[in-house]
């Protein structure tokens, strides 16, 4: 280990990565891989997909309402937000399916309630103690890998089969005598050498470019998704990957283009840019997906702001979509039309997303699926979303 520098991205300070269960990454088959980014906060669809054809948009959103010549229109009901406006590309390509009126299936305003939902793959907020992405991993068949990139275990990873973990943290350098001497430390111990080792050869995977600072609003999107790029895309690298980013909970000042969401949306859209870019060849076995826990209120608040609400949009990235699309049984944005006269209304359920989207991914059955999502085998996957 000759380095002048130690773990200077470790996990959490370079400890969480040595106290998780140590992974080599297997063989695995290349059928495919699959990233589940998770935007904490709950993002205002109808701020990023933007619904500027429907007839109660304008007068519904007021002063949050989008010009059209501001949009990158895809049909003439949606376009999307300006900062997303580099998602085209994708789109283009026929790599982007968009979700619109998505949500759990549980009925909440509650970020906890909400992400634990999503997060598990059940209907309600209590009941699971596993993570849906555990339950496809320990589904699977054959040899096969799963990694966290986050400051800690997503509920989505947790469950009995083990996975890796690996989160930035600026630790600053440290000399290769204090190196070896913690190299000496951590060979003594049957139970961490692994871990030790597992974790040097991580960050050397990696490598030493500036990592995220803080949530997503300073700028880390896109050098996280570039980390998972160079995890991801080895030959042995994992093929089940979970992503997190925060900010998303916009209650003022949310602003229209160039506001403070469409700033984060661009940091998005350049993320997973970035991202497709750095996979290489192995994009094209690579799906991704994006989901938040819940909209926003269709009707801005008195803080230039929206607040929690129900039905929201997400994405389906990557070759598998097959054709670009929208998918949403457009419920309208009429008084009568919204769910409790406040929130879009949920018409997509994000588990049959999801069951179409692993299928798709992954060589697994039916049945497969539907151990991955229990309480869940009645609701059918959607139609067209991946060849």
């Amino acid at each position: 280990m000759q380095r002048r520098s130690f773990v200077r991205n470790m996990c959490l300070g370079g400890l969480a990565t040595f106290a998780m269960p140590v992974i080599s990454f297997a063989q695995v088959p290349r059928r495919g891989r699959f990233v589940f980014v998770l935007l904490r906060g709950g993002f205002d669809g109808l701020a990023a997909i933007v619904p500027y054809g429907d007839p109660a948009y304008r007068s519904l959103r007021q002063g949050f309402a989008f010009d059209e010549s501001e949009l990158v229109t895809l049909n003439g009901t949606f376009g999307l937000a300006p900062g997303l406006a580099p998602l085209r590309e994708l789109w283009d390509a026929n790599e982007l399916a968009v979700l619109h009126a998505m949500a759990i299936p549980y009925r909440t305003r509650s970020h906890f309630d909400g992400q634990a939902v999503l997060e598990t793959g059940i209907d309600k907020p209590v009941g699971a103690s596993e993570g849906w992405l555990n339950r496809l991993l320990q589904a699977m068949d054959g040899k096969r890998s799963g990694i966290a990139i986050a400051a800690g275990m997503p509920r989505s990873m947790t469950g009995t089969f083990e996975v890796q973990t690996w989160s930035p943290a600026q630790l600053g350098a440290v000399d290769d005598a204090y190196l070896e001497r913690l190299a000496t430390l951590y060979r003594t111990d049957k139970a961490l050498s692994g871990r030790f080792e597992a974790a040097v050869q991580q960050q050397d995977l990696v490598g030493e470019e500036p990592m995220a600072r803080g949530n997503g609003r300073r700028g880390g999107i896109t050098p996280l998704m570039q980390a998972a790029a160079r995890i991801l895309r080895q030959e042995n690298g994992a093929n089940v990957a979970a992503v997190e980013f925060s900010g998303w909970d916009t209650h003022a000042n949310q602003g229209l283009a160039g506001g403070a969401l469409d700033r984060l949306l661009g940091q998005l859209a350049e993320g997973i840019l970035a991202f497709r870019k750095d996979m290489g060849d192995a994009w094209a076995n690579t799906t991704v997906v994006v989901m938040t826990e819940f909209g926003r209120t269709a009707r801005p608040n008195g803080t230039r702001g929206t607040d929690h609400g129900t039905a929201g949009a997400g994405f389906v990235i990557g070759p598998t979509v097959g054709k670009s699309t929208i998918v949403a049984d457009w419920p309208g944005l009429s008084d009568a039309a919204l769910f409790e006269r406040r929130d879009l209304k949920p018409t997509l359920d994000t588990r049959a997303v999801l069951k179409s989207v692993i299928a798709g991914a992954f060589d697994v059955t039916g049945a497969q699926v539907n151990r991955v999502f229990p309480g869940a085998e009645g609701l059918a996957p959607v139609s067209l979303l991946t060849r």
